[in-house]
């Protein structure tokens, strides 16, 4: 748990399920591959600590990458492999300013 939360959570995924879920107190953030749970936990909670926010639950996925095509010739290519968080928070905890004017 040395890393600074910059290195473990990426940033938010914007989404019309992840906008709903916000109004549930569950956000959901990209995070480093080989983060744990309770490491997502402490990053979350010591980026937001000016708002007192206490991470109640953290759920994570393994998202495979899509198949693209790629370059002139459309040769097959793929997006990357990538890990989601969802995190729930305390009861009547919210991230101000998460999506912006949304």
């Amino acid at each position: 748990m040395s890393r600074m939360p910059a290195e473990v959570i990426y940033g938010p995924v914007i989404s019309e399920r992840s906008y709903a879920l916000s109004e549930r107190g569950q956000y959901t953030f990209k995070v480093a591959p080989q983060a744990s749970k309770p490491e997502i936990a402490h990053a979350l909670e010591q980026h937001y600590e000016a708002q007192g926010i206490k991470v109640a639950a953290v759920n994570t996925i393994n998202v495979r990458g899509k198949g693209k095509r790629l370059g002139a010739r459309g040769a097959p290519g793929r997006t990357p492999h990538w890990k989601k968080a969802i995190v729930t928070l305390g009861p009547g905890q919210k991230l101000e300013g998460l999506f912006g004017s949304l």
